[in-house]
């Protein structure tokens, strides 16, 4: 029985260290637009997986010599690890909001300029220098693309990608619209995409709010228990019961549990949003003009 527990130690502690040198070294592109564009992580986040790295192998070592508690090389890895995405996972999401909110005064604006006649190029690269500061870049990078010769077409669409919203997307898609149309009604129908845009803002802001109440309640709570943990662990009369083999395997087993409710509260605390309808299908074999251009 020792033997095959020490064995499955040994096999944790090697595929958590396999583990970390991967979490470690990160991916060279972003989960979501390494198809498209490549971009590698930014280098403040490499560094701090870097720094976990070190942090969670040293810790879980030291923890499992001073201790004596082969759980260790576990434990101190998930809090190293999974302390701070669980406190971002938790906290309020309001730059998505305050983004989308921007959007919609940009569209009111840009509605505002097509009364007087102007074409939609015209209208996107005037709208520079009313853009509101959260959505600045993106409408630089926008107005870059269509002075650079690029479709505007395309150049929406990546200004899409670069949003990430479906309720941006109604936006695009009534501009799409107007330039393979050349029909009028553009500026009412954008006014009218506008108001509903900002009255999806006023619902999500009231979301938002609702959910800040749970994220509160549930980030306390595994506070409460990291602190009570700590304490236990320092009682060595009260944690001596696992101490044992058995002990460390019940305690592992626990901890898993106790990881995976966790994980569980805090995606009922997150906001997943809404498929996009412009974003590119990625089973298709028909490459975007983008991608063609790059290869």
């Amino acid at each position: 029985m020792t033997v095959l527990v020490w064995a499955g130690c040994g096999a944790l502690l090697l595929g958590g260290v396999l583990a970390l040198v991967l979490y470690g070294r990160g991916s060279a592109q972003e989960p979501e637009t390494a198809p498209r564009r490549g971009v590698r992580l930014p280098r403040a986040v490499q560094e701090r997986r870097r720094l976990q790295l070190v942090v969670a192998f040293a810790g879980a070592v030291l923890g499992w010599l001073l201790s004596g508690y082969v759980v260790s090389l576990l434990v101190v890895p998930l809090l190293v690890f999974g302390l701070p995405w669980f406190l971002r996972a938790t906290m309020a999401q309001q730059q998505g909001i305050d983004r989308l909110e921007a959007l919609a005064e940009w569209t009111q604006r840009l509605s505002d300029v097509l009364l007087l006649g102007l074409g939609v190029e015209q209208a996107i690269t005037g709208s520079l220098r009313t853009a509101p500061a959260a959505i600045e870049a993106d409408v630089v990078e926008l107005v870059g693309r269509i002075q650079s010769r690029t479709s505007p077409q395309e150049a929406l669409r990546l200004f899409g990608d670069r949003l990430g919203d479906a309720t941006a997307d109604k936006v695009l898609a009534t501009l799409l619209l107007r330039i393979s149309d050349r029909g009028p009604g553009l500026a009412s129908a954008l006014a009218d995409t506008a108001d509903s845009v900002r009255e999806e803002v006023r619902q999500r802001r009231a979301i938002e709010a609702d959910r800040a109440k749970h994220r509160a309640t549930i980030r306390w709570l595994v506070l409460v228990l990291v602190a009570v943990s700590g304490v236990i662990a320092l009682n060595p009369s009260y944690a001596a019961p696992y101490a044992t083999p058995l002990g460390q395997i019940v305690l592992g087993c626990v901890v898993l549990a106790l990881v995976a409710v966790v994980a569980w509260m805090a995606s009922m605390a997150t906001h997943r949003p809404v498929p996009r309808f412009l974003e590119a299908d990625r089973r298709s074999r028909v490459r975007p003009a983008a991608q063609e251009e790059e290869t």
